[in-house]
């Protein structure tokens, strides 16, 4: 498992990665273009679901960097990485032994054959 698989492994972390990128982007964005937290957040939501109203837009370079920067992260990195989870959730199979089980077959099969053995063995004496 790759440490990017790894870290996004379930959609709490992704959560937690995508609030992150909307917390930073929002304290940037009111650094740079001074607006309130509250403001600022919400421009970042709206961004990053590539709704933007319009509403708030950046007017710093500094501001329009931030503004360019979330809207690629959350589309070309947060939102596959949603995807490849939901999608690996479909295709996991349900059906499949888990190591536990399959090492709990090999000793019965194991089992079955040494008492195999010894009736073998017993009916040739």
């Amino acid at each position: 498992m790759t440490r990017l698989q790894a870290a996004t492994d379930t959609f709490r972390e992704l959560a937690l990665i995508y609030t992150a990128l909307l917390l930073a982007s929002a304290g940037l964005l009111m650094h740079f273009e001074d607006l309130d937290f509250g403001t600022a957040l919400y421009w970042a939501a709206t961004t990053a679901t590539s709704t933007g109203y319009g509403d708030i837009s950046p007017k710093s370079p500094e501001g329009r960097l931030v503004a360019v920067t979330l809207m690629h992260l959350s589309i070309f990195v947060v939102a596959p990485l949603i995807v490849v989870r939901l999608v690996d959730r479909l295709n996991m199979d349900r059906d499949a032994f888990t190591h536990e089980e399959q090492v709990h077959i090999l000793e019965g099969i194991a089992r079955i054959e040494a008492r195999l053995d010894a009736l073998e063995k017993s009916r040739k004496d």
